[in-house]
């Protein structure tokens, strides 16, 4: 009896898993997340207020572990309106980076420089 209590026991579902919407508890935010989908020509770009919809709708229904968004990849450094705002991040982004590396190339020279 006690096996039958364990294997019973109700927990959310493991990392990866995606359980069937049986219920169909979710249907309207995946009807709507489709329905973007088909409007804008398969970018769903354009569509990440209907996945965040989604993904909350199946974490608050316990069809998924819930979850920090960001960790799924649809933080606010991902919920950009256009793909204007989109080049720009990765544009804003990769001089961040160019500078650091700049930076680090910099203090590297300085370092060699002091040892000689």
């Amino acid at each position: 009896m006690s096996n039958r209590s364990k294997q019973n026991a109700s927990k959310g579902p493991d990392k990866g898993a995606f359980p069937l919407d049986h219920f169909h508890e979710c249907d309207n935010e995946a009807k709507q997340y489709n329905q973007c989908i088909q409007k804008h020509e398969n970018m769903p770009k354009r569509c990440r207020k209907y996945q965040v919809d989604y993904l909350q709708c199946r974490m608050n229904n316990g069809l998924m572990e819930k979850e920090d968004l960001s960790k799924l990849g649809l933080g606010p450094e991902t919920s950009w309106e256009s793909e204007e705002q989109e080049k720009q991040f990765l544009f804003d982004k990769i001089n961040r980076m160019k500078t650091k590396a700049m930076e680090e190339v910099q203090k590297k020279t300085e370092q060699s420089k002091q040892q000689e």
